[in-house]
């Protein structure tokens, strides 16, 4: 779709969606406690409307149901052989570069895949502002 999500993962299980100025700063300037994250995501997603919540939630399962692979298959079947198969060349003393890219490819679009679910899944079960409005 044409709009532009973005979510800050802080950690595999937490994440801030669409983050703020203020949430970012700290990135590399300072150290925040998993604690102090939560409470300054919690805060954050009090302010943001569910509708738009809703919205980002829509669009990552629909990018996750879209892409070839899974999480799983990605994480338990196709990675560990790729892996597999640059061990058995690099004991036989050949390193194939592209195999290395392979793999690193691999495990960007597995990292991509987990921040997606874990925002539709952040979406799901965080509390978030509700505007009479909209209801």
């Amino acid at each position: 779709n044409s709009h532009h999500y973005e979510v800050l993962v802080v950690s595999p299980t937490l994440a801030a969606l669409h983050p703020t100025k203020s949430l970012l700063q700290v990135l590399g300037n300072w150290r925040r406690s998993i604690d102090e994250w939560k409470a300054e995501i919690e805060y954050h997603h009090a302010t943001l409307r569910q509708s738009h919540v809703n919205a980002m939630h829509d669009s990552a399962i629909t990018v996750l149901s879209e892409l070839p692979t899974t999480i799983a298959e990605d994480a338990m079947t196709i990675l560990p052989n790729e892996r597999r198969l640059f061990e058995k060349m690099k004991k036989k003393g050949r390193v194939d570069q592209s195999k290395a890219d392979t793999i690193q490819a691999i495990e960007y679009r597995l990292a991509f895949k987990k921040a997606l679910k874990l925002a539709a899944d952040v979406a799901e079960s965080d509390k978030f502002f509700v505007d009479s409005e909209e209801l």
